[in-house]
């Protein structure tokens, strides 16, 4: 399970990008849960994945970052 510092950090990047913060409340309002439960679903939803499924989600991520995307 991932840290509480974890939940801190991303709460932090919402804050940063608007197009996560976006997306987030998207989701947060398509499942009628709190921007905080979002978040932990993603978390949990990632720990869940293998360590190659991490690998390419942690590389798209990192794409999209470069890209400017986020």
């Amino acid at each position: 399970m991932f840290p509480l510092i974890s939940v801190a950090r991303a709460s932090t990047a919402i804050g940063v990008s608007p197009i996560i913060k976006e997306t987030v409340q998207k989701q947060a309002h398509s499942t009628r849960l709190t921007l905080k439960e979002v978040i932990l679903m993603g978390m949990l939803a990632i720990d869940k994945l293998d360590d190659q499924g991490r690998q390419e989600l942690a590389d798209q991520v990192h794409k999209m970052q470069v890209d400017g995307e986020i």
